[in-house]
């Protein structure tokens, strides 16, 4: 599941939050993250599935994500995008700042969920 997670992570990263990108997400990908089945992602779920993908990318476990760590799934613009601050590192709170606005982007109507 680790690498459906982290794939999926970095569809969101890469500023492709979309209602195209969900759309995008194979079945199997969308009931590992629907956790109630009923066909959207919720801010809940989202959540979920972000803090997971977060600690699956973090290798060393120090609470950051270095460029290695990221490299497999962010070019260095997308990363550097991220990286708010410019220090080299995607804290917790940048990935959380980047996450919370993909979804916001993806949720189109304003409903809280991802169709």
């Amino acid at each position: 599941m680790k690498p459906v997670l982290i794939i999926t992570t970095a569809i969101m990263l890469a500023g492709a939050a979309s209602a195209e990108s969900v759309a995008e997400l194979n079945q199997t990908e969308l009931n590992n993250i629907d956790k109630n089945n009923d066909g959207f992602l919720s801010k809940d779920e989202f959540n979920a599935f972000s803090d997971y993908a977060f600690q699956a990318m973090d290798d060393d476990k120090n609470g950051t994500l270095g460029q290695s760590e990221a490299k497999p799934f962010l070019d260095i613009k997308q990363f550097q995008t991220i990286d708010r601050n410019g220090d080299n590192v995607v804290s917790r709170g940048e990935y959380d700042a980047q996450m919370d606005s993909d979804f916001t982007s993806a949720d189109q109507d304003g409903n809280g969920r991802l169709d």
